[in-house]
């Protein structure tokens, strides 16, 4: 696994350079105000102090600066291109419409395959799911990754009698090991993944292999939404899921820089898939590893707008911290494991505007509770053009989600949230950037730490 270090040393001796730096501080910080109060004399001391508060508060609001100018350019720069995408779209959906007659869809067979692990909650629902699909031939290949449920049974008891349902069994051996066996097995030309806690609609399928149809296409993906809009903790994350997920893959599907086709809602090219060399093992991002292999040996990537799948996201907060650490740390694997390649990369707008703008997303995160406190400081004080400056940062991130509820024609009432979710809920997300940074560090094993499942996806 990377950035495991088996040894330790790596972690000591940073843990070590931390805390010679943090003494120091400490020291400087005590020195200072014994100074201050008259207790020793040190010329100068008290000087320099001040001086290097007053660059560390000029390089905070340079950061501030920097940090507002450089979102708002990214964001124009997508919405330019977002505004490309759903124009290129429109023009090529309305030729098919009106040449229906001549233009015959692509329909190769299809593979669907669900990874699942003790899966006995929602299981029966997502099989059920992919068999309403409209889709006229596909098979669908359940890998059980070693369940200690009653998964097998209830597949066993519901689907036994359908000829397109396969049922195959392998001992405990991760998510990725499990996709392979079902490529191994699979029939089909194009390989579907869904996740076991996520339902299609009947059109989800028939919109995934559409763009198969150009053989340069190696994977589709889908427009993932929330099934179990339950709580605060899932309106908020429904908020970030049309926000940044789907928005942003407009966007980067116009520059050919997709970065994340999600393992819930996805298709693959078997034929990719094979010369790849399947999911690997050694990151816990394995839908993103396999993104960066297909862009860096030039193959194309779409996103489906049309293809929906609504999912079962975690409802509670040690839930959705697992979660979310998982793809936070998974990300940070396959970043560090393709550099080179995306330094020497073709593909200019993933080397130059994708993987920064993903790496620029945890430099934010890293820091941006300092905002807050710049915020909540400017008005206890009546710092107006602090308040103001950190006002408007919220107001381009407001525009962001708003922008992208239009497009995505939701509800615009969870929008009403969105000033405390980029509070409350951003901490939440600080949080796992920092434990991310840290176990990095540490070098410590990480496992799937699967989220529990409830059941309680709404989507009809």
């Amino acid at each position: 696994m990377i950035f495991e270090d088996k040894t330790g040393k790596r972690g000591l001796i940073i843990k070590s350079c931390i805390l010679f730096t943090f003494l120091i501080i400490l020291t400087s910080l005590a020195l200072y105000l014994f100074e201050l109060y008259g207790y020793i004399q040190l010329p100068y001391f008290g000087v320099t102090i001040d001086y290097l508060l007053q660059i560390c508060t000029f390089i905070f609001i340079s950061y501030l600066i920097f940090a507002i100018a450089l979102g708002f350019i990214r964001m124009l720069i997508l919405f330019y291109f977002v505004k490309k995408q759903l124009n290129r779209k429109k023009i090529i959906r309305e030729y098919i419409q009106t040449n229906q007659r001549i233009i015959q869809p692509y329909r190769p067979f299809v593979s669907v395959i669900i990874p699942i692990y003790n899966e006995e909650v929602v299981i029966k629902r997502t099989i059920t799911s992919i068999l309403k699909c409209d889709y006229p031939s596909l098979e669908i290949l359940i890998i059980d990754d070693g369940s200690t449920d009653n998964t097998a049974s209830i597949i066993d008891n519901n689907f036994s009698k359908c000829r397109n349902v396969r049922y195959i069994y392998k001992e405990n051996g991760g998510k990725a090991s499990a996709l392979n066996l079902g490529i191994e097995k699979a029939i089909g030309d194009v390989i579907v993944t869904i996740d076991a806690d996520t339902i299609f609609t009947n059109s989800t399928i028939n919109h995934l292999v559409n763009p198969f149809s150009d053989p340069l296409v190696a994977a589709v993906s889908g427009n993932c939404k929330v099934g179990n809009l339950k709580n605060q903790l899932t309106l908020w994350q429904h908020i970030e899921y049309v926000t940044s997920n789907n928005l942003d893959k407009r966007g980067f599907e116009e520059i050919g820089s997709i970065t994340v086709v999600p393992g819930s809602n996805s298709a693959w090219r078997k034929s990719f898939l094979i010369e790849a060399g399947g999911f690997a093992d050694d990151t816990l991002a394995e839908d993103t590893d396999l993104t960066f292999k297909a862009l860096e040996a030039g193959y194309k990537i779409i996103y489906e707008d049309r293809a929906f799948s609504y999912e079962e996201i975690p409802e509670n907060i040690k839930d959705f911290l697992k979660q979310r650490f998982r793809w936070s740390y998974g990300i940070i694997q396959v970043i560090w494991k393709h550099r080179q390649t995306i330094i020497q990369s073709n593909n200019k707008a993933l080397k130059y505007f994708a993987v920064p703008s993903l790496l620029f997303n945890y430099l934010v995160l890293l820091t941006i509770p300092l905002a807050d406190i710049a915020f909540i400081f400017a008005f206890v004080h009546g710092s107006l053009s602090i308040f103001l400056f950190v006002l408007l940062f919220y107001f381009i991130d407001f525009l962001y989600s708003y922008i992208a509820f239009r497009i995505e024609k939701e509800n615009l009432r969870p929008l009403c949230w969105v000033f405390v979710q980029r509070i409350a809920y951003r901490m939440l997300l600080t949080y796992i950037t920092w434990k991310t940074l840290i176990e990095i560090v540490n070098g410590s094993r990480q496992g799937w730490n699967k989220v529990n499942r409830t059941g309680n996806n709404f989507f009809k």
